[in-house]
C-alpha cells in the first residue's frame, strides 16, 4: 500500500503532524505501506485559476496548472497511491488558507471532469483545533463530503479538540485512530 500524507499546518511538530504519525505507525503495523510526507507550506500550489479548461465537455483536460497539487493528486488518478491522509488545522471555525488553497483546487477533479478518482481510493481526514471536542464537527464533517465529490472513499474523520494530542494523552483520541486504521 502506498499512502501519501497532506499536512496543512505549518507547525512541523504539530498536532496535526502528531496525528498523521500515530496513524502511520498503526498503518503500518498492520500492512506494508510506503509513505510520503508533504507539507503545504513547503510546496509550490497555486488557487484555482477558473480558466474551465477541466470542464471542457469537447477536450477535459487535467488543470492546466502544473505544481505540486498536481504531481500528488495524479498519483492518485494513476493509481499509483492507495491512501491520502489530509491533516489540517482550524483556524477562527474555518480550515485553515494552507489547507484551503490545496482543497480548492478539487474543483478541477469532480464527477463533471476527466480527472474524477474512478478507483475511489482511501482516506482520512483529520482536523485539529483547540475548542471543545465535537465543537466544529459539522463544519468537519461538510468539508470531509469535498473528499467524497472528487472519488475518495472516506474511512474516518479524526476531530481533534483542545488541542490534542499536544495538550496531553487522550484515550478518546487514540480510540478513534484505531477505528479509523481498522477501517483501512
Amino acid at each position: 500500500m502506498k499512502t501519501i500524507c497532506v499536512i496543512a499546518s505549518p507547525r512541523k511538530e504539530g498536532n496535526c503532524k502528531q496525528i498523521t504519525d500515530m496513524i502511520i505507525d498503526k498503518i503500518d503495523h498492520n500492512h506494508e505501506n510506503t509513505t510520503e510526507l508533504h507539507f503545504i507550506d513547503d510546496m509550490n500550489i497555486k488557487p484555482c485559476q477558473g480558466c474551465m479548461g477541466c470542464r471542457n465537455p469537447e477536450n477535459p483536460q487535467p488543470c492546466i496548472i502544473d505544481d505540486d497539487f498536481r504531481k500528488i493528486m495524479d498519483q492518485f488518478t494513476n493509481e499509483e497511491a492507495d491512501l491520502l491522509i489530509f491533516a489540517a488545522p482550524n483556524y477562527f471555525g474555518e480550515i485553515n488558507a494552507q489547507g484551503h488553497i490545496f482543497m480548492d483546487r478539487f474543483y478541477s477533479m469532480t464527477q463533471k471532469t476527466s480527472n474524477y478518482l474512478k478507483n475511489n481510493p482511501k482516506c482520512v481526514v483529520v482536523f485539529t483545533y483547540g475548542a471543545s471536542d465535537g465543537y466544529y464537527d459539522e463544519y468537519i464533517n461538510s468539508r470531509s463530503h469535498l473528499f467524497e465529490s472528487i472519488g475518495f472513499d472516506v474511512r474516518g474523520i479524526i476531530s481533534a479538540g483542545r488541542g490534542k494530542p499536544t495538550s496531553g494523552d487522550d484515550e478518546d483520541l487514540i480510540s478513534k485512530i484505531d477505528e479509523v486504521v481498522n477501517k483501512i
